[in-house]
């Protein structure tokens, strides 16, 4: 990353260009243009916001597409190999402490509402067999006259017909319960939130922040298109006149509407008026 870095550093100064003029043009901080000339791309949030600052960063330094396609191509491999790095090490770590004891079992875990579930047929045979043994033992009373035993052995295979009932019903009950609650489940994971899609139709730079944390902050180029997806309310700022188009769940936003305040424009967004 430090020769890519080394790259766009001389480029710029080739140019005559310091940071902060860069800076003011790009609208990206000075610590994040002096990371990624430096190499530091930790300091930088996100792989996103990483990529995008290479690639407006390049473009704005007049390096053609070809370069600019192999910057981020660059970047790319050197992400794929410290994945590959952190996954040998895990692996060996996996294998050292592996081979550590002869006994050592791979862990099987199960989900919750199946261990509640098993424990709850565990506690019903635990008690049917309890119940036998107390049957059993009953048996060895002296014999009673034979009205007496009669009812007696009617009572007894009434109670058993109960307690059976009983734990077909309580099993099936709670069977059913955790088929609800996992459908449940998967029909909210199934939900998809609204999209909120910028096009640019010319070269124009944009700030998009939520709950005053920035979600985009940089230089969108002709044709260029930026996507979210969101439910919550949003402040977008851009130049004016504006340069872009704005949908919400392929919805055409006018936000031309929002407040001009020296040639910048701030539209609050709401989706809950856009749907």
């Amino acid at each position: 990353m430090k020769d890519i870095g080394n790259f766009l550093r001389e480029r710029r100064e080739t140019k005559g260009i310091s940071l902060i003029e860069v800076e003011k043009d790009l609208k990206i901080r000075k610590k994040y243009l002096q990371a990624l000339e430096e190499g530091n791309i930790d300091l930088i949030p996100g792989k996103t916001y990483i990529i995008g600052y290479l690639k407006n960063y390049s473009k704005y330094l007049d390096i053609d597409e070809e370069n600019i396609n192999q910057i981020i191509q660059t970047y790319n491999n050197l992400e794929k190999q410290k994945s590959v790095i952190k996954e040998t090490k895990k692996e060996k770590i996996y294998l050292k402490t592996k081979d550590r004891s002869m006994f050592d079992k791979k862990r099987f875990f199960l989900p919750v509402k199946y261990v509640y579930l098993s424990g709850f047929l565990i506690i019903i045979v635990i008690g049917l067999l309890l119940l036998g043994r107390s049957l059993k033992e009953a048996q060895n009373f002296p014999v009673p006259s034979p009205e007496i035993a009669s009812e007696t052995d009617i009572n007894i295979e009434e109670k058993e017909d109960d307690i059976s009932t009983l734990a077909e019903e309580l099993i099936q009950s709670e069977a059913e319960a955790i088929i609800a609650e996992s459908s449940t489940q998967d029909s909210v994971l199934a939900e998809k939130l609204p999209i909120l899609k910028l096009i640019a139709s010319n070269k124009t730079w944009v700030k998009i922040l939520s709950e005053d944390k920035i979600i985009f902050e940089g230089i969108l180029f002709e044709g260029e298109e930026f996507f979210w997806e969101t439910d919550q309310s949003l402040e977008i700022i851009t130049e004016y006149p504006t340069k872009i188009e704005t949908y919400y769940d392929d919805e055409s936003i006018e936000i031309s509407k929002g407040t001009i305040n020296n040639y910048l424009l701030k539209y609050n967004f709401i989706p809950a008026q856009n749907i």
